[in-house]
Parts: structure tokens; C-alpha cells; sequence
């Protein structure tokens, strides 16, 4: 029997790695199915991205209006979060994202996780994890993803291509497409506690990814 690969980088997987962050889900929710998926993976990638996790969760429940999932998790896990002994450095790091605007009711401050790497690393990692979840690659680098907040619509007709995967709509909702055209292998479009969408595209190698920004760059310039 073969021994399992980390769907992460390939290497030895030694334990198993859970997709999406358990930090997503308060109390009232951790029977959900959606929190038990796991893949395997070696303990380098599995703890790696470990501090970025709570940070990813905070940064999510800022980026859109609060509801009661919002609320519940804000007050319990984020909240005790900040009490830690690295609780004044997670304060610090988010305070630091956080862009004064202006709006008709005056001054508010507003966060914008496209613009955050340690944001944009674990949103890549359960895109990944997902890709593997879902068989359709064994292995995806984080230089394979491109992602990004979804900045307009999308048409009805592309989401309807997508195949609607299993979720729990007020935590994550997600659906994605096989492609395999043009080095690209699949896209996804993902939704966090019904008011943060993103949308992402998994291509075939690296170089396919680093080859598609460079000419969209091109062509923006």
C-alpha cells in the first residue's frame, strides 16, 4: 500500500491537515461536516501556516457587516485570541491593515484581505486543500493559485457551470469548475459567512500561473 503524500508539497504526509480553518466555526457550529474535511499532510505544512490561521479568521470576520456567526465568533474565540500572550502582536498586525474612509456618515475604517499575504497564503491553502479533496490533483504548490476578492459580479451563467460542492452556507459555500484549458485546471469561487466572496483559478504548473499575471499586467498597463 502506498503511503500517502502531503497535498500540499508532495513529501511524506506524517498527519492529516484540516482544510477549513476549525477557527471558522463557534460553538453552535462544530458538528459541521465541512469542518472534518482533512487531507494529509507532512507536520512542516500542517503547523507552517499555524499562526496565520487566527489571523486569516480575524481578518475575515472584518472584511464585511456583522451577523450572528460574525458576532459569536468575534466574542468567543477572536476575542480570547487577543487575551493570549501574542495577543497585542495579532492586535498590532490587523490594526496595521485597517484604511481610514471616508463615507456619508463620517469616518470608518475599512480592511481589505486581497492586500494581506498571510490572508491571501491561507485562503490559497484551502483552495488547495479542497483541489485534493475533491480529486481532482494530488498535489498543488501555493505558486499554482491565483486568488483574489470577487470585485464584480459574476455572471449567472459562469456560477451555473460551477459544481456546487458540499458547505455549510453561513460559514463557507463554494463551488469550483474542472477546466483544463489555456493551463488552467480548475476555478473556484468561494463565499465566507455569506457576504465575503472570492473567486480563484488553480493552474496547471507555476509557470502557467506566473505567465498569465505577467500578460494581465501587460495588458493593464
Amino acid at each position: 500500500m502506498a503511503e500517502p503524500i502531503c497535498a500540499y508539497c508532495g513529501g511524506k504526509a506524517t498527519t492529516k491537515d484540516h482544510v477549513v480553518p476549525r477557527g471558522l466555526y463557534p460553538p453552535s457550529k462544530e458538528d459541521s461536516s465541512v469542518q472534518r474535511i482533512t487531507v494529509p499532510a507532512c507536520s512542516r505544512c500542517n503547523s507552517g501556516l499555524a499562526d496565520d490561521e487566527p489571523h486569516f479568521r480575524t481578518v475575515l470576520l472584518l472584511a464585511g457587516e456583522a451577523n450572528p456567526i460574525v458576532r459569536e465568533l468575534w466574542e468567543g474565540k477572536t476575542r480570547r485570541s487577543f487575551l493570549q500572550p501574542d495577543g497585542d502582536r495579532r492586535k498590532r498586525h490587523v490594526a496595521q491593515l485597517l484604511i481610514p474612509v471616508e463615507l456619508p456618515e463620517g469616518e470608518r475604517h475599512k480592511i481589505y484581505p486581497s492586500g494581506d499575504p498571510r490572508f491571501m497564503r491561507i485562503l490559497r491553502k484551502v483552495i488547495r486543500g479542497l483541489c485534493h479533496h475533491h480529486g481532482l490533483l494530488p498535489v498543488v504548490s501555493d505558486d499554482q493559485v491565483w486568488a483574489d476578492v470577487q470585485r464584480y459580479p459574476m455572471p449567472s451563467e459562469l456560477l451555473d457551470e460551477m459544481a456546487k460542492a458540499h458547505a455549510m452556507p453561513d460559514i463557507i459555500k463554494y463551488r469550483y469548475n474542472h477546466v483544463q484549458a489555456d493551463d488552467i485546471h480548475s476555478t473556484w469561487h468561494l463565499t465566507f459567512f455569506e457576504r465575503t466572496p472570492f473567486y480563484a483559478i488553480v493552474f496547471d504548473t507555476a509557470q502557467a500561473r506566473e505567465a498569465a499575471i505577467t500578460s494581465a499586467n501587460l495588458a493593464a498597463s
